[in-house]
């Protein structure tokens, strides 16, 4: 499901790319916090809590009354620690070339490295001129650098959903704040999958470089992001 889904994005977007990568007018830059140490993804099992970096570009955006909707690329890193607590919660038997002392190395906690690219959707609607409350999703192919009892090493998928709202702080700047969930699988090409679940903020700010055209005079609308 999930490759079928990435397959279908990345041909819209790379329509989209084509038309819009070489002029960018829209862009941003997030960071990032989340953990597995929270619900409803608490485990006594293992910890796991990740930061990030994201930039964004918006490829295309639609306007339907007081709602936008905003088809977005991202790419960016993700540095996250890991370790197992319960020592029994895996069993070695189930792995294949895996060394005997799997449990030890995954009971020290260590540094997982990761590169993701994503295909992402924004739908936002807003409050006054100044505030916008929003939904979003995305998905995209993730390279990480550890195995961990739940996720092998190497290419996996990174699924999101978050809720947020922004802030205009001038006329080409808004600042974002949002609630995000986190998926990270490799749709069972590679075992283990089990997976990552981790909820989280992402604080970033956005740029609208879009120049005014000379000698027309700009509408007051609000929903002229």
């Amino acid at each position: 499901m999930q490759i079928n889904l990435l397959f279908v994005l990345c041909l819209i977007f790379s329509n989209l790319t084509a038309q819009h990568i070489k002029k960018p007018k829209y862009w941003g830059i997030h960071f990032g916090y989340s953990t597995q140490q929270t619900e409803p993804f608490h485990s006594n099992d293992y910890d796991l809590e990740q930061g990030h970096v994201l930039g964004q570009l918006r490829l295309k955006n639609y306007t339907f009354k007081k709602a936008k909707i905003q088809f977005l690329a991202e790419g960016g890193y993700y540095y996250a620690q890991h370790q197992l607590i319960n020592k029994w919660f895996t069993s070695t038997e189930l792995f294949k070339d895996f060394p005997e002392d799997f449990h030890q190395e995954m009971l020290q906690k260590k540094p997982i490295h990761k590169l993701v690219f994503h295909a992402a959707v924004e739908i936002a609607q807003y409050l006054n001129p100044k505030t916008q409350v929003f939904g979003y999703a995305a998905i995209g192919p993730m390279w990480t650098s550890q195995q961990t009892e739940r996720l092998a090493k190497g290419f996996a998928f990174s699924d999101n959903i978050g809720v947020g709202v922004k802030f205009k702080i001038s006329r080409k700047i808004w600042l974002s704040n949002m609630v995000i969930i986190r998926h990270e699988s490799n749709a069972n090409l590679k075992f283990p999958n089990s997976g990552h679940n981790t909820l989280g903020v992402r604080l970033g700010i956005v740029f609208n470089l879009t120049a005014p055209q000379k000698g027309v005079a700009q509408p007051s609308s609000p929903w002229r992001l």
